[in-house]
């Protein structure tokens, strides 16, 4: 249900966006012709705004899926406007098979940046199918028009659209690859692919202005929102453990107002699973730790403080309320083990040396929590985190794996 909920709130404004642009586009085909063409100057400045964007912020992916897109319309416009029947086949065909391609290439590549010698392959790659386009539109070659539009199947639904049988297949399965990575990984960047495929087969289907302007106009938004998305992550979350990060904790704690409760936590011995383990077992600890905070937080925002400490905030809570919260989370990281694989096994694997001999098994997590009480409005949030903290060094000195309450 959790990945469901996930899955529905990353697609939520893609969807917004498809739905508005299904909803505008007949009223878009009954505009005037001076009408029109302000809507498709306001289409196309928020696909320059979007290109724009990803240029800024150095997203090679969606830059060159913007760049798909603007092909897609202007292929679409060239067969509004040739009347050579085999010519608009040919173009039609090409462009069924290229934009789904296209855009799933570009979504699981990795991202090596756009004015580099992997974005120099992928204008290489777009310049070609340019090229390949012109060559077979120019030649009017009607045997490989044909081709492009093999039919393997009869079904009566396939008459009622222009796009042909292997861009059906090309979209569908573009999309259920999507969906499933989006199963795994609740990404908006995945989820504004996923709704440029859906729209890119709408603009194929319907092959006029209003399509085009209303659904294109949507795709740019939408990996425009994906982008903004993105960097708001890369600002205030923790790329390691995934929680909100120390500037995310900072604009909460200016917005806190009210009796509330702030627990310090940090991982006991951590610098022993460095110096015994290796550094990528570090990781897979706090990233453990991290885990079992979102899960077993009982209503507190957890954040990733720095290194291996954490902080949790309970708004609106008493010391006495949070307290066998805090323990039963205690007794939780204690208690669940979790395996780790060899890493000289997997170095092997990966043809690298970690230099260091690991023995395999479960491994144990202790942590130790100091926390603090603001017992009424305007108790300064940062001097309750600092008794926190200082509660924290206290449950250390006395042994560990403990919690301790300050003034207590």
């Amino acid at each position: 249900m959790r990945t469901l909920v996930g899955v529905l709130y990353t697609l939520l404004p893609g969807m917004v966006l498809f739905v508005m642009a299904a909803l505008l586009t007949p009223h878009v085909a009954r505009f005037s012709a001076p009408a029109l063409l302000a809507a498709e100057i306001v289409s196309g400045i928020i696909l320059l705004l979007a290109l724009a964007l990803s240029l800024q912020f150095n997203h090679s992916r969606i830059f060159f899926a913007l760049l798909t897109l603007l092909g897609l319309c202007g292929g679409v416009l060239l067969m509004t406007q040739t009347g050579n029947p085999v010519t608009r086949a040919t173009l039609n065909g090409t462009l069924c098979l290229l934009v789904p391609v296209n855009l799933l290439v570009f979504c699981f590549s990795p991202e090596r940046g756009v004015f580099s010698r992997y974005g120099a392959t992928r204008f290489g790659l777009l310049g070609i199918e340019v090229l390949v386009i012109a060559a077979l539109a120019g030649f009017q070659a009607a045997p490989v028009a044909a081709a492009l539009h093999v039919k393997f199947t009869q079904l009566a639904v396939f008459s009622h659209t222009p796009v042909t049988q292997p861009g059906w297949l090309l979209f569908a399965t573009g999309l259920l690859l999507l969906n499933d990575r989006l199963i795994q990984r609740h990404s908006a960047e995945l989820a504004a692919f996923f709704f440029a495929l859906l729209a890119g087969a709408v603009i194929l289907h319907r092959q006029d202005a209003a399509g085009m302007t209303a659904f294109g106009a949507a795709i740019a938004a939408g990996f425009g929102h994906a982008i903004i998305q993105q960097s708001w992550n890369m600002a205030y979350l923790d790329t390691l453990t995934g929680l909100p990060g120390r500037r995310a904790l900072e604009e909460q704690m200016r917005q806190i107002a009210g009796p509330h409760v702030i627990a310090m936590l940090d991982v006991d011995h951590f610098k022993r699973f460095n110096d015994n383990h290796g550094h990528d077992v570090g990781d897979h600890v706090l990233r453990f730790v991290a885990s079992r905070l979102q899960k077993n937080a009982g209503g507190g925002r957890p954040f990733r403080y720095g290194g291996e400490e954490f902080c949790i905030l309970y708004l609106a809570k008493e010391a006495h309320e949070v307290m066998p919260v805090l323990e039963a989370l205690r007794s939780d990281i204690e208690n669940c083990r979790f395996e780790m694989r060899n890493r000289q096994r997997r170095a092997q694997e990966e043809g690298a040396d970690t230099g260091k001999p690991q023995a395999t098994g479960p491994l144990a997590v202790t942590v130790s929590i100091g926390m603090a009480h603001a017992p009424h409005d305007g108790t300064d949030p940062w001097s309750v985190l600092k008794a926190a903290d200082q509660a924290l060094y206290a449950a250390k000195h006395a042994g560990r794996n403990r919690i301790h309450m300050s003034g207590a």
